[in-house]
């Protein structure tokens, strides 16, 4: 294993912990209630960390067979990030003194829950949801911290500022959902950007090097852009740009991946084993651009295709 897919296997046994944490104190929770709708409210909590605690074992598998992208860009960082908060963590729920008062033990499971929703989970929940093998944990985790807040409204009422708790914790929800997607989306186009893509390809590649199967790649260029921007102006040159991303994007295949890699250039990631299937992908693409984009838009655009196959060596 190298060593940054390492220190990513070490971020999600954090991960186990801290979700295992809130489910052992959620399911206590529910144990010691005598209300039954405030008894079924905590063990739809622990059911949800459970399922948490699920996601993050398939990931921790999937990192161990080097199946995972590179999600950080400071891996020992996020470590350390990840460490102290599973050390809060075990401190807040040691303290837990009565688990039977309902505002004492939402006060610690809002606390439980603020420290769980940071830009790093966020992250991993955006960029995993598209794995084989593993399901998408991002929706599911938003309906979670709905539940949560709902509880917190209802059951909350001799809590200070439970509103404003609730607001906050929705709030940083979105805001962290909406960096995720930003770092890995093109604004513009609405496909992966750079980072996006090549976070996406790398399993990919990790996989192709084990099973010594043949990887193809290719940039596609459009033609005399600054021509079109200088012609019909840099709005319509957008037009342009999101107009080829989804042609580029609804003509490759399920197995592929495209991206925005700056400008007016994208990346493909095709699956193909030899150049014969390569150059089909890459002509469809070509002549799906020229023949669209004048009819949608009445300009006549262009690409360029270079594309490569090779066997993936060494480390990825």
């Amino acid at each position: 294993m190298v060593e940054l897919n390492k220190e990513l296997a070490q971020i999600l046994e954090n991960c186990i912990r801290l979700d295992a944490q809130a489910f052992s104190l959620y399911s206590k929770i529910e144990k010691s209630c005598k209300d039954d709708v405030f008894k079924s409210f905590w063990k739809s909590m622990a059911e949800g960390e459970k399922e948490h605690v699920q996601f993050w074992k398939k990931a921790h598998r999937l990192a161990e067979r080097n199946l995972l992208p590179n999600v950080f860009e400071n891996p020992p960082a996020t470590l350390e990030k990840f460490e102290k908060i599973l050390a809060r963590t075990c401190e807040l729920i040691k303290n837990v003194k009565d688990l039977s008062n309902p505002s004492e033990i939402l006060t610690i499971a809002y606390r439980l829950e603020f420290y769980m929703l940071n830009p790093e989970f966020a992250t991993m929940f955006h960029i995993f949801r598209t794995l084989d093998g593993i399901e998408n944990m991002e929706d599911k985790y938003e309906l979670h911290v709905n539940e949560f807040i709902q509880g917190l409204m209802k059951y909350g009422e001799k809590i200070p500022d439970a509103e404003l708790l609730g607001d906050s914790i929705q709030t940083l929800w979105r805001d962290n959902k909406r960096l995720a997607r930003e770092n890995t989306l093109d604004l513009l186009t609405g496909i992966l950007n750079r980072r996006g893509f090549f976070n996406a390809v790398n399993p990919m590649l990790h996989l192709a090097h084990r099973k010594k199967f043949k990887v193809s790649m290719m940039i596609a260029d459009i033609d005399h852009f600054k021509t079109v921007n200088d012609t019909y102006g840099h709005q319509r040159g957008d037009e342009v740009l999101k107009y080829v991303a989804s042609i580029i994007d609804s003509t490759i295949r399920k197995s592929d991946i495209a991206g925005r890699y700056g400008g007016e250039e994208f990346i493909i990631y095709a699956d193909c084993r030899d150049m014969a299937s390569e150059q089909v992908v890459a002509e469809k693409i070509r002549k799906n651009v020229e023949t669209k984009t004048e009819d949608a838009l009445g300009i006549k655009v262009t690409i360029s295709i270079g594309a490569a196959s090779a066997f993936i060596s060494g480390s990825v």
